[in-house]
């Protein structure tokens, strides 16, 4: 009568010294992968906003045109920066009603009023980023987006100044600047990972 097989469980892993290569090695690949995700989900987090940011701009655009000018985009942008004027004379009128040294809605008319501010700031200054809806085709393809954040990468973003659109006289080239997709920034700092792991591995 044969013997029964028995399993035998062998402990081959050996215990790796704290203060090793290999360990010093494995801590900064669990470092570099905790960078990673930490960016991965800052990107996802800017994505979201700036999805929120463009829907506004799609449900409220004039489809009807046949393309963007310069003008009809400096309007289509500050009608986007005072998109929040109906709330706050709401939260005015409650406060005047009232009469109480307590305001309400107090930190919403505050954050209202400093992202006004800022977003009028970009649109004097140094641009405000948005869609490029004087690109005719960046504008047909805009106009069939269904609100999908992961079909964002088919819009080129660019920064606008107010002054630049208002004139409407120059080049569209020079109307704005490009903006660096944030998921090609992504991958970037990952094929920069993946090379100095692989340089660590030849060492």
């Amino acid at each position: 009568m044969g013997k029964p097989n028995i399993n035998v469980f062998k402990e081959n892993k050996k215990v790796i010294h704290p203060k090793s290569r290999k360990a010093k090695k494995l801590s900064k690949k669990y470092c570099r992968s905790l960078k990673m995700q930490k960016r991965r989900g800052e990107s996802n987090m800017k994505l979201q906003v700036i999805g929120d940011k463009l829907l506004w701009f799609r449900e409220n655009m004039d489809a009807t045109l046949e393309k963007y000018t310069p003008v009809a985009l400096e309007e289509l942008i500050t009608r986007y920066i005072d998109r929040n004027a109906e709330e706050l004379e709401q939260i005015n009128l409650k406060n005047s009603i009232s009469g109480r040294n307590f305001k309400q809605h107090a930190s919403r008319k505050d954050r209202i009023e400093i992202t006004r501010e800022n977003e009028m700031n970009l649109f004097a200054g140094p641009g405000f980023e948005v869609v490029d809806l004087l690109n005719e085709d960046i504008y047909k393809k805009f106009k069939t987006w269904n609100g999908e954040l992961r079909y964002l990468t088919n819009f080129k973003l660019r920064r606008f100044k107010k002054q630049t659109l208002l004139d409407g006289s120059v080049p569209l080239e020079d109307c704005a600047t490009s903006v660096i997709d944030e998921s090609e920034e992504i991958e970037e700092m990952e094929a920069s990972d993946i090379e100095e792991s692989e340089e660590e591995d030849t060492i």
